[in-house]
């Protein structure tokens, strides 16, 4: 394999000898350079002519200026080989590029094309970045919307490229991404390697920074593919017409912002761009999209790196916000500006090197060391939000975000925010100087938590002992107290308590400050230190250790080795309860032990009337809000403020969620059930490699086993892609073909649509009756997935009912040595295999064995149900393996036998990640704009049967944050199903289905337009009516579970910190007055929110955020960033299945 390498120069002396160096250095040797001077006026072709003599394989050519598409054509046309690279006279290639890009076509001999990573480069040879493509094939539709990747990052074969016409000479830029658009609408096929192997020079006089011009082109190419391109004789057809028109606008306007950053960052104002797509809008655009966009592009022109943003952005942001604003306007896509200005600064401020404090746009920036006094800050007027480094003795631990309110950042607030994201990295660092060997440094995640405890409770005790509620103290002070209510500070010695009652009311304090208040049951009135020690180590969990660094390390010198246990001793001697003991409006301690609830925040003073509004609707405590007058101080959530009613009181005893599990959650859960192949079909094609030798080998050997006599009925039952069913189909008169997964059957309804004697049913073997009557059943690879050999005599029945008196079944399974440990068989871990289920047919009463193919990995056994005669079978045995297994399955032979490697005993079937659905609508009908939104009816129910029918059930909220606080694993398969906006349609059509199929759901509402429409959305002409309250209190009484989607649907990014908690608090307030119960759930209106949103929303009483970040739920996720898994309109059925099934959940 030879590759030609096309080089189009014109006035390159600058920078040609170093990219033909590149090609010099390849490690590949099989490759020719064509350079093609076109036309130009310096050295270019003297340096060419050098390199030409130093190497044969390098050629050159001259021609007139006729610009660099024609240049290119001129190249291909004298190309020798059948693979073409084209490289601009400025870049260069890594010297393995070529090497590794051959192989894996060499490899793939079925690909047209493979493109890898590239990155650019300054011109003082500073790299800016790696950028991949993502998608390996099936590049249209990308390509109708973006280049996807720089021109001599693919290696492309000539003749498609010759097919395709070439380069298109009315192109001055973009015309790469105009031919590769060309060749994925023919069907090129490509692959990708995600490496770095080309380079791309940045100079400030590059066609590609000519903003204008690439708009124009670019607008050109997009159009193009969004309709048929007359210049192609040969489309897909699923390409000869582009890309759905409704995506035209957003392709157009994404792109423009691409142009617009080019122009702010050469100081051009963007705005005339605007006018060349004045007719297009899209409410639908991407803030994050628009604003990475502008990053990226903005810095090209000035050929800096990423961090030069830091010093570029006060001169540039008055233009972005101009631009950002009017493509709001026009797009018709709410708070894009702001979001998107929010968006930038973060992205500016990662790269900054913030080594002074910097305000850029609406956030300030500084740095804040741990080891320190940590003071209050006091930002510009300006500022909204406060971008914190966070380092510790000098190096840096992490970046936070939180809120400016009223003008500055409380100390009290940020030492929280601190010790909540870094606790564990503090601590580490803490008893590195403190107590930890040189050999024990690496091992902090292994040992941190006992080491921990022991510091936390002055005793060198195993980890398991400080939960042994058992565990007897002889040293411990006994002493009698009046009250059954009592503080207890954990840094000093804790005493056995003789109480007056059955239990103690114990509020727990780390360096003075309460955590915890926890009723504690009293054994013959004895309240232990055992019981204190075991009650706050186990309840506190996580956040006892945050407090402790919070209280103990954060804020204060390292210089003296303190134990930490003295540190909060001292803390709490010293313990000053500012900015709390000041505040007018103190929200108290909220019920709960984890998550939001620990959360300290200050809020905007305009904000007063609402937080207390909701307070005394979800009957939450308020403390010192006697004196309220104008010019109130900020008011505070202070979950140190224990209230005296006790409604926040939690037992050490008290139920956990996890245990109102439904009982048969976790044995419903079959290993191999439905859930397993829906998602192995799902997940890829042809996963059993049909068509190789191993298994068309079988194949024929099984329809060799077929009886001479006319079969007028078949049974085919797993007949997954219909491989074997296309054999099968002609050599009987009609054939039933079955299988358990749906996502099977249609495709093997489509590989059989040209057969007319096929009928194709969905059939559970172990669960559903057979369907009538047949004279050849065949059931291949299938029968050792069946739960136990209980169940496969049963089956082995149920198949002999259902055949005709001297019909056949024919059988074929692999050895698995779990069945003969002596003789040859794969260690698939499976209970049992071939020779088991030809046992357990041939003990069939009715049945006997006919004909028999074995060799060493599998056998075919044809059986008879004829009860009148028993004949000798016929065996052939094959004592060579005819065609070798495929290389991932011959991995699992084992030829000398042996004991299986893996237990036969599968584990049971856990929840680690749990899914959470979105929907929004289930209707029958609707406007094609929102079409990506509704679900129809049926395919709604096809969903939750599929759910059903693979185990799953509906879990709570409460039961996730009790496993994920625990990491324990959740029984069988747990799923959350959620809906947003709160549509009518859900009463109608969603919430029967819901409860035929035994499940539950979530419902966010947007709580001032209950019972009105979805205004928010008018930009898509479809106004649709919402539940009223009458309709939602009747689902909460049925069990639908409500949260808040906030108090009017805006993007709560492009509102202010007043504004954000006001809409929190305002439907919070209303939903929980109008359901008579507090609710603590908020799905982010737009999926729109950030580390700021997110603290407001804790801060305003939620515990769960639910985000449209897409995939399935962690234990180590925020419970207030929970993301969810979108079930699109569009989605099919194997899309579904997809989205859902990548196991291990």
């Amino acid at each position: 394999m030879a590759v030609s390498v096309i080089i189009p120069a014109h006035n390159a002396a600058a920078t040609l000898a170093e990219t033909l160096e590149s090609l010099l250095a390849q490690t590949y040797p099989h490759w020719e350079a064509i350079v093609v001077d076109d036309g130009s006026k310096d050295d270019t072709a003297a340096i060419a002519a050098q390199f030409a003599a130093r190497d044969g394989r390098i050629r050159t050519k001259r021609q007139l200026q006729a610009g660099v598409c024609n240049a290119r054509n001129t190249g291909i046309l004298l190309a020798q080989y059948d693979w073409l690279l084209f490289l601009d006279s400025d870049d260069w290639l890594a010297p393995e590029q070529l090497e590794k890009m051959t192989q894996k076509l060499r490899e793939n001999p079925d690909l047209d094309g493979i493109h890898c990573g590239w990155a650019r480069v300054t011109p003082d040879g500073q790299e800016i970045g790696e950028s991949y493509w993502h998608q390996a094939d099936n590049l249209f539709p990308a390509l109708a919307q973006t280049c996807a990747f720089t021109i001599h990052a693919c290696v492309i074969r000539r003749s498609l490229v010759e097919t395709v016409g070439g380069f298109d000479p009315s192109f001055r830029t973009c015309e790469d991404w105009d031919m590769w658009q060309r060749l994925a609408r023919v069907g090129a096929r490509f692959d990708r390697l995600p490496e770095v192997l080309v380079y791309y020079r940045m100079r400030p006089d590059s066609a590609s920074i000519d903003a204008f011009q690439m708009f124009a082109d670019a607008l050109r190419v997009i159009e193009r593919g969004h309709s048929s391109d007359p210049r192609i004789s040969n489309p897909l057809p699923a390409h000869a017409n582009g890309q759905p028109l409704e995506e035209l606008a957003r392709a157009k306007l994404q792109w423009l912002c691409w142009s617009a950053g080019l122009l702010v960052g050469s100081g051009t104002d963007p705005l005339p761009l605007l006018e060349l797509v004045r007719q297009d809008s899209d409410p639908s655009l991407d803030p994050y999209h628009v604003a990475y966009t502008i990053f990226k592009a903005a810095i090209l022109p000035t050929c800096q790196t990423f961090d030069a943003w830091e010093r570029l952005a006060a001169e540039w942001m008055p233009s972005i916000l101009d631009f950002l604003n009017a493509l709001e306007v026009q797009s018709r896509t709410l708070g894009l500006a702001r979001r998107s200005a929010n968006i930038l600064e973060q992205l500016i401020l990662q790269r900054a090197r913030i080594a002074n404090p910097l305000t850029i746009g609406k956030t300030y920036a500084a740095r804040v060391e741990v080891t320190e006094p940590i003071l209050a800050l006091a930002p510009p007027a300006s500022a909204e939000r406060f971008y914190c480094v966070v380092e510790m003795e000098g190096t840096e631990l992490g970046r936070l975000e939180l809120p400016i309110c009223d003008g500055t950042v409380s100390t009290w607030v940020l030492k929280d925010a601190i010790a909540a994201q870094f606790y564990w990295q503090i601590l580490g660092r803490f008893f590195e100087q403190t107590v930890y060997t040189e050999q024990d440094r690496a091992y902090h995640d292994q040992i941190g938590w006992t080491v921990f405890l022991q510091q936390l409770w002055g005793l060198d005790w195993p980890s398991d002992r400080f939960y042994d509620s058992e565990l007897s103290e002889p040293t411990a002070t006994n002493i009698s107290i009046e009250s059954n209510e009592r503080r207890v500070e954990v840094s000093e010695e804790l005493c056995d308590l003789v109480v007056p009652g059955s239990e103690l009311k114990a509020i727990f304090t780390v360096g003075g400050v309460a955590i915890a208040q926890l009723t504690i049951p009293a054994i013959d009135n004895l309240v232990t230190a055992q019981a204190l020690r075991v009650a706050i180590t186990t309840a506190g969990g996580l956040e006892l250790c945050r407090a402790c660094v919070r209280e103990g390390l954060i804020g204060q010198s390292w210089n003296e080795p303190t134990s930490l246990r003295s540190r909060l001793a001292l803390a709490a001697q010293t313990h000053d309860a500012e900015p709390v003991k000041h505040s007018k409006v103190l929200l108290a301690r909220r019920p709960g032990l984890s998550g939001s609830v620990n959360r300290r925040a200050v809020l905007p003073s305009e904000t007063v009337e609402d937080l207390l509004a909701m307070a005394r609707v979800t009957k939450e405590a308020i403390l010192d809000s006697s004196s309220l007058t104008e010019g109130l101080e900020s008011p505070i959530y202070d979950p140190g403020a224990i209230a005296a009613s006790g409604a926040n009181l939690e037992s050490v005893s008290q139920q956990s969620p996890l245990s109102s599990l439904p009982e048969t959650s976790a044995n419903t859960a079959q290993i191999y059930g439905l859930e397993h192949f829906e998602t192995l079909f799902a997940s890829r094609a042809d996963p059993w490699k049909y068509t190789s030798p191993y298994e068309q080998t079988k194949y024929e050997q099984t329809l060799s086993l077929l009886p001479s006599t006319p079969i007028h009925k078949a049974l085919e039952i797993a007949c997954a892609e219909g491989h074997f069913t296309a054999q099968l189909a002609p050599r009987v008169e009609t054939l039933l073909a079955t299988d358990l997964s749906q996502i099977a059957l249609d495709r093997t309804t489509q590989r059989c649509s040209h057969l007319n004697n096929i009928c194709f049913q969905k059939l559970d073997l172990t669960k559903d009756s057979i369907p009538g009557k047949f004279n050849l059943i065949v059931c291949s690879e299938v029968l050792y997935y069946v739960e136990s050999l209980k169940v496969l005599e049963e089956v082995a029945g149920k198949f002999t009912d259902a055949l005709e008196s001297g019909g056949y079944l024919l059988v074929a399974h692999a050895h698995q040595i779990i069945d003969e440990p002596d003789k040859p068989g794969y260690d698939w871990g499976l209970s049992f295999g071939a020779k088991a289920i030809g046992d357990t047919f041939a003990r069939q009463p009715l049945l006997s064995l006919a004909k028999e193919i074995w060799t060493p990995l599998y056998r075919v056994q044809l059986f008879q149900r004829q009860p009148w005669q028993h004949s000798t079978p016929e065996i052939i045995k094959l004592e060579q393996q005819p065609t070798p297994a495929p290389p991932e399955v011959e991995a699992t032979v084992r030829w000398q036998g042996g004991q299986p490697s893996e237990s036969i005993v599968p584990a049971p079937v856990t929840t680690e990640k749990l899914p959470v659905l979105m929907y929004h609508r289930v209707a029958p009908t609707g406007s094609a704009a929102t079409a990506r939104w509704r679900v129809t009816p049926e395919v709604f129910e096809e969903q939750l049967r599929y759910l059903r029918d693979a185990g799953f059930y509906s879990v709570s909220w409460e039961a996730w944050q009790a496993a994920a606080d625990a990491r324990r694993a959740l029984p069988g398969r747990a799923i959350a199903i959620t809906f947003d906006d709160g549509y009518q349609d859900f009463f109608e059509y969603a919430w029967p289905l819901l409860k035929k199929y035994g499940f539950t759901a979530t419902v966010f509402i947007v709580a001032e337009r209950a019972g009105d429409s979805n205004r928010w959305d008018s930009a898509y002409g479809e106004d649709l009516p919402l539940m009223g309250w009458s309709e939602i209190r009747q689902l909460r009484e049925q069990g639908v579970i409500f949260g808040s989607h906030s108090a009017t649907h805006q993007p709560l990014t492009a509102l202010s910190v007043a504004e954000v908690v006001k809409e929190a608090a305002r439907s919070r307030t209303i939903i929980s007055r109008e359901l008579g119960e507090a609710i603590n759930t908020f799905a982010y209106p737009y999926g729109d929110f950030d580390p700021v949103v997110e603290h407001l929303i804790g801060a305003c009483g939620y515990t769960f955020g639910l985000s449209c970040r897409s995939g399935a739920c962690r234990f180590q996720d925020s419970l207030l960033a929970i993301p969810r898994i979108e079930v699109m309109g569009s989605d099919s059925f194997q899309e579904f299945v997809a989205k859902i099934g990548a196991p291990p959940y």
